[in-house]
């Protein structure tokens, strides 16, 4: 049972208790406080029914289309169209739910042919043209051996489910994740994420966050490099801006070595960094984007 839909049985608990007031005492108070409450009720329910009768706000086919372009004038691949409308029609309702619980405002077409990482960099995040006699942004800095870094799992076809704020702290929901080691965005201790990581397997995004006191089950997944880089030069071609300028991100599909990887805008250098550091790591301004992933 959802918390609206607690609150809805509780408020009409509350309408039959003053009603039985009203009738058995003709108490004019408790006859006005049912009005009141009914009132509230007829609200309630009506911001329910608009909840329920919400589309999808992502539009898919345009985002396909402009997506396809991307691909095609960036990196000069062809996304494999019939199999990306075959996982968003065979996951449609899984989605819809995805994006009514989380938010998600955003997706990311993935197709199975990428290029490697120092690839999608080059072609990518380095030819970002910020105009205005600024040119061409700096060189990524690798704080890691960029050769190093490897991602789980590997490249397919895929959808994933996004938020579009520039920043973590943009988002209620990416804000709750600052300041979390892996162990505490996992829920796992710190041997079976140490395990996972030198096995080379995932680690799903999965903790309990209480927001405006309601307490949110957060169950989700974070992005690759690759993944965060493709992001990055989309919202740039959007919004002429660059995500995570005051925030950093951990990708945690990413490592380099036994550590794993997290990035972040640096706007006083015009650059992307991209550095790596033990699961334990906790910072006040290190969180990470959440995401959903699908694919056939």
């Amino acid at each position: 049972m959802t918390p609206s839909e607690k609150e809805i049985i509780f408020l009409q608990e509350r309408i039959k208790k003053a009603l039985e007031k009203w009738k058995k005492y003709s108490d004019k108070e408790a006859e006005q406080e049912a009005f009141d409450l009914y009132l509230q009720y007829e609200e309630m329910i009506s911001e329910e029914k608009q909840k329920a009768d919400q589309e999808i706000e992502i539009n898919f086919y345009d985002t396909l289309e402009k997506q396809k372009e991307f691909y095609k004038s960036k990196l000069g691949i062809e996304i494999n169209e019939s199999a990306v409308r075959e996982i968003w029609n065979k996951n449609y309702a899984e989605i819809k739910g995805e994006i009514e619980k989380y938010g998600y405002d955003s997706i990311l077409i993935i197709p199975d042919n990428l290029p490697k990482e120092k690839s999608l960099n080059s072609k990518l995040i380095e030819t970002m043209d910020e105009g205005a006699g600024k040119g061409n942004i700096a060189a990524t800095h690798y704080w890691v051996d960029q050769q190093s870094i490897r991602s789980v799992p590997e490249s397919k076809c895929k959808i994933i489910l996004v938020h579009s704020a520039q920043n973590l702290a943009d988002h209620s929901l990416l804000k709750s994740t600052k300041g979390k080691n892996i162990m505490a965005l996992t829920g796992m201790n710190q041997s079976e994420v140490e395990r996972r990581i030198s096995q080379g397997q995932d680690l799903p995004v999965d903790f309990e966050v209480e927001i405006s006191g309601q307490k949110i089950k957060i169950k989700a997944e974070s992005l690759s490099l690759e993944e965060y880089e493709i992001f990055q030069r989309m919202y740039f071609e959007e919004n002429h801006k660059h995500l995570d300028e005051k925030d950093w991100t951990w990708l945690i599909k990413s490592r380099s070595g036994s550590r794993v990887v997290f990035s972040y805008w640096a706007p006083d250098d015009r650059r992307l960094d991209v550095t790596a550091d033990d699961p334990g790591l906790a910072l006040v301004h290190l969180g990470l984007r959440l995401s959903r992933s699908f694919s056939n």
